[in-house]
């Protein structure tokens, strides 16, 4: 099979495998998967299929990796199953699949979620959305979500910081990312210890990977990076997103009010020490930086790069000297 399938290919191996799983050769289409905007490195397509059980016969997600991705599809579908039985509206999955003949990249197959994305409603009320979803999604049950990835065979390393923070070393470590090294060196001895009360922390909490409907949030989308961790970890990464990419990505937004009043309607909610807070905000910053320097479509961005590198030298006082092809 070819890396990138064509749209026919797609359509005709995707209803060849559900039949198969099904055990239905009747099985059709109400609706042809057609192409979802949307991710940086995946494909997703919307279909609706004919013939089978009502609960897969509403709309549906297809969401395919590229090549060598099958840890990311196992771990990503585990996680959407086990936040969305604990309360969160993240979308169930009903078929993962790893065998890369069949679409030419693991996948997800799970229930599309109703409601427009978060950033499509009136600034004035983003907000205070914003800040109560993630209070909500800090709020929910640790101790179940854990128990389920545990059944799910998955490891705990792999959504605890300390498994990040052995990417970031690797990553860093590597020849060409010397001028990261220095930053590297101030994250490793600053970071804080855990806290008593650790939360499931999204890792990319941001309007764009919320749906709205009705005024309220109806689905939480793109579980890459979750971890269970210190709260702080997660509003660092949101402030991020918010303070430091998105006024370069979509400058035509004011993101910089929207986030602050985010967080300043959380810190009333729920205090979080912002000494913590702003250490994951450079974990964050040194981690984009690393993932630009790598190719990121949207952390490569030379404005974002340059945005990053001041933001961490604001927490940290080091300065880190970008690469001349990022600036």
């Amino acid at each position: 099979m070819k890396d990138n399938q064509s749209l026919t290919e797609i359509n005709e191996n995707l209803l060849s495998y559900l039949g198969s799983e099904l055990d239905n050769q009747q099985l059709t289409y109400m609706s042809l998967p057609t192409p979802v905007k949307g991710g940086f490195d995946t494909r997703i397509f919307r279909f609706q299929l004919k013939g089978a059980s009502s609960e897969l016969s509403r709309p549906l997600i297809l969401r395919l990796f590229g090549k060598s991705s099958q840890n990311r599809a196992i771990f990503e579908s585990a996680v959407q199953n086990a936040v969305a039985s604990s309360g969160c509206p993240a979308p169930q999955v009903f078929f993962t699949c790893t065998d890369e003949s069949v679409l030419g990249g693991s996948f997800m197959i799970m229930e599309l979620m109703p409601g427009q994305i978060m950033a499509n409603m009136p600034v004035n009320i983003i907000s205070e959305m914003l800040a109560k979803a993630h209070l909500h999604l800090h709020s929910i049950d640790v101790e179940s979500v854990r128990n389920a990835l545990e059944v799910a065979g998955i490891r705990q390393d792999r959504y605890s910081v300390e498994g990040r923070l052995g990417w970031l070393v690797e990553g860093i470590e590597a020849p060409g990312f010397e001028w990261l090294q220095s930053g590297l060196r101030w994250i490793v001895k600053n970071r804080p210890e855990d806290p008593d009360r650790l939360v499931v922390c999204h890792g990319d909490f941001h309007p764009f990977n919320i749906l709205t409907k009705d005024s309220e949030v109806s689905g939480v989308l793109d579980w890459s990076g979750f971890l269970i961790s210190d709260p702080a970890y997660d509003i660092g990464i949101t402030q991020v997103l918010g303070n430091v990419a998105a006024p370069s990505l979509f400058p035509e937004i004011n993101w910089i009010q929207i986030f602050n009043r985010y967080y300043d309607y959380y810190q009333r909610e729920c205090p979080i020490d912002p000494v913590r807070v702003e250490y994951y905000e450079a974990f964050r910053c040194l981690w984009a930086l690393l993932e630009g320097a790598e190719g990121h479509a949207a952390w490569g961005h030379p404005e974002t790069m340059r945005r990053l590198s001041e933001h961490f030298e604001k927490i940290t006082s080091v300065r880190l000297a970008l690469p001349k092809a990022s600036m």
